[in-house]
């Protein structure tokens, strides 16, 4: 009796154990072990659910390792999720095998390991996976001092800024020959608020003219030294079209000027000139009709007076 009640025993626990193995691996969850996310961009932490048969999902949570508060579940019919977490499935329902994590704006923040637990009518499943988060440059932008109008022959200083890497980058420095002139610019970078770096690169050109390179481009670059932003700026000497005809055109009007102002002079010495012998031309005229009219003052008096003058005609001619 006893010997058949220990062969029982024996016979349903190994009857359990079985059982527990068989629901052990009837249900699996696959998932890559890592997963790359970019900053500001959506990330997706794939995971499916494999079984033999057709099996139902009661529940499906998606937490951090280590954290307490679910950043997304199913359970009884209900989803519940953090805001910009959810399931990468828009109409995921009970019967879709899909349990995917989508993250809809990642962060700096949201590096770290992730644990999914799904459980079903045929048994449970549990995965973690790893997020790990990089974030590239903006396109850079660039700017000058002075800011427009340059002279000839000024020292001027080009900016090159740029934000949004996770690690400290480079900015590198190319004049329109194409050589690099990243050793003579000065680089300053700050970590921003959001863990993030902020670039930011000046250039002096000294003594910049249109005979030297005019058109300078930068170029922005992660730690590894792979590029993820160019941005070109060419020195503005002329206020309007920005063309080297216009420059031209000012520098004619510059030595047009003396020239002009000497004309001026030549033109008002002339006018003086002709002015003056006009005058000259004038009083000898006028000399000339003095004695013309004396003599007709004359004859006029003698004619009024002939009482006292005898006059006699064939003198007068």
């Amino acid at each position: 009796m006893t010997s058949a009640t220990s062969f029982l025993f024996f016979a349903i626990h190994l009857g359990c154990i079985r059982a527990g193995k068989s629901s052990e691996t009837f249900v699996k969850l696959e998932c890559e072990e890592e997963y790359h996310g970019v900053y500001g961009q959506q990330s997706l932490l794939e995971c499916n659910v494999k079984a033999v048969q057709n099996v139902t999902i009661l529940t499906v949570t998606w937490k951090r390792v280590g954290g307490d508060a679910p950043l997304l579940e199913y359970h009884k019919h209900v989803n519940a999720s953090t805001l910009g977490f959810k399931f990468a499935e828009p109409s995921w329902n009970k019967d879709n095998m899909n349990v995917s994590l989508l993250l809809t704006n990642t962060k700096m923040a949201d590096k770290g390991e992730y644990e999914c637990m799904v459980r079903t009518d045929s048994g449970d499943a549990t995965a973690t996976v790893s997020l790990s988060v990089t974030a590239m440059y903006k396109s850079p932008t660039m700017s000058s001092s002075p800011e427009n109008c340059i002279k000839q022959n000024t020292d001027v200083t080009i900016f090159c800024n740029s934000t949004g890497g996770h690690q400290k980058g480079l900015i590198w420095w190319f004049d329109e020959f194409g050589t690099n002139c990243t050793g003579s610019a000065e680089l300053v970078a700050k970590k921003t608020d959001d863990t993030l770096f902020s670039l930011s690169s000046k250039l002096t050109v000294l003594k910049a003219t249109y005979s030297g390179s005019t058109n300078y481009s930068c170029t922005v670059h992660n730690t590894n030294g792979v590029q993820e932003g160019k941005a070109s700026f060419e020195i503005p000497f002329v206020c309007s079209a920005g063309s080297k005809d216009d420059f031209a055109s000012d520098s004619t009007t510059q030595w047009l000027a003396p020239v002009g102002f000497i004309g001026s002079l030549v033109i008002g010495l002339l006018a003086a000139l002709l002015i003056f012998k006009r005058r000259s031309v004038q009083r000898a005229r006028r000399q000339s009709t003095f004695p013309l009219m004396s003599k007709s003052f004359n004859i006029q008096y003698l004619l009024k007076n002939e009482k006292c003058f005898p006059i006699f005609p064939r003198q007068f001619t």
